[in-house]
């Protein structure tokens, strides 16, 4: 795994994966109809090969998939692997707070999200983010399982947030 470009002890860090418990019940369902046609066909005579393994790479896709969040007294990184490592320093940031907001009303839903670099969200799951205004007027929100504990690391870094 790369190593974020941190500059310093980190005082938070999250990785949240897309795959959800539940999830693993839908890949289920998608491969049961596979399952009977394979019984009633008899495997002699049927390959189940060309509508398994769709259903197997769009789940490795997303048991891949993450999004990574690390702050330090200078600033943050935060990356939605397969993309790379993005770096914000403090002086980059207008203000940092964590907020409720709503994925589909927002920002329409889960992942990269945004049309415009002026209003972008990164999210993997629920409706507890990391709302950034940068100095140049750009918004960017990183989605979060943990809001409390990122509460604290913002408090904790208050004084580098404080203009």
């Amino acid at each position: 795994m790369a190593s974020s470009p941190a500059s310093g002890p980190v005082v938070f860090s999250e990785s949240q994966g897309f795959l959800r418990p539940w999830w693993w019940l839908l890949l289920v369902l998608a491969l049961l109809p596979v399952g009977i046609a394979a019984l009633s066909h008899g495997p002699a005579r049927w390959s189940p090969g060309p509508l398994v393994l769709p259903v197997l790479l769009v789940a490795g896709l997303f048991a891949w998939l993450r999004l990574d969040t690390r702050l330090d007294a200078q600033g943050l990184t935060y990356r939605m692997r397969p993309l790379g490592w993005t770096r914000l320093t403090w002086a980059q940031v207008r203000t940092a707070q964590v907020r409720t907001y709503s994925p589909l009303g927002e920002y329409g839903g889960w992942g990269i999200r945004g049309l415009s670099a002026q209003n972008r969200a990164l999210n993997v799951a629920g409706s507890q983010g990391l709302q950034l205004e940068l100095t140049d007027g750009r918004r960017l929100l990183l989605g979060t399982q943990r809001p409390e504990e990122l509460q604290q690391a913002l408090a904790q870094l208050g004084a580098q947030l404080a203009r």
